[in-house]
């Protein structure tokens, strides 16, 4: 019974956060090359938004450091970089959100 609960929790709480975001998600699946503390990184962008972008990859990063992110940002999907601030972290790569 407990375990629901928590279950419920959770779930609740996920779609409160997705009603809080500012910008759609679009499901993504391009490399990327992105730099910070001037070396540059591969990476994939599983998803995009207007204010952000998920980004799978294998180097380390911290919460508040800054990044810039090469993907197809311009309205013709041609390659643009943006710069931004890693938010999130997790096991397979970080959230990204832009600077304006």
């Amino acid at each position: 019974m407990r375990q629901r609960k928590n279950d419920t929790e959770r779930n609740l709480r996920r779609s409160q956060n997705k009603q809080m975001r500012r910008h759609a998600r679009t499901p993504c699946d391009e490399n990327t090359h992105f730099a910070a503390n001037r070396r540059l990184f591969e990476g994939k962008i599983v998803n995009l938004s207007a204010g952000g972008t998920y980004i799978q990859s294998k180097a380390q990063f911290f919460v508040g450091q800054n990044v810039v992110v090469a993907g197809p940002f311009a309205d013709d999907q041609s390659e643009m970089k943006r710069q931004g601030k890693i938010v999130r972290l997790d096991a397979q790569g970080f959230a990204v959100r832009f600077l304006y």
